[in-house]
């Protein structure tokens, strides 16, 4: 398995690393039962299409709107991409290993 720093290196489309240190994520229990650390949403900005977590740092589920005001206050994000079909990529592909480190999901599928 790829550490999260070279994982990210190696996106597709990947214009810009994210600045958040995702070993210090929290973890949040959803309704449904299942548990997210990274859960995110993509936005287009004049710089490209960037991942920000709907997870707060201390672990309260954000809004959308939330989230959008967490970014552009603090600047912080999981990554600044080429395209939305990218960033949805590159999510996917952080959950399932964010998944397994946290010992929640096995792979490779």
């Amino acid at each position: 398995m790829m550490g999260l720093l070279s994982f990210q290196k190696t996106a597709p489309g990947i214009l810009q690393q994210g600045n958040i240190d995702l070993s210090k994520r929290p973890m949040v229990r959803n309704p449904d039962g299942s548990t997210s650390t990274v859960r995110s949403i993509s936005i287009g900005t004049p710089d490209g299409e960037v991942l920000i977590p709907t997870i707060s740092p201390d672990g309260k589920s954000w809004t959308e709107d939330q989230a959008i005001e967490n970014f552009y206050s603090s600047g912080q994000h999981l990554g600044v991409f080429s395209t939305p079909q990218d960033a949805t990529a590159y999510a996917k592909k952080l959950h399932d290993q964010q998944a397994q480190s946290y010992g929640l999901l096995s792979l490779p599928r």
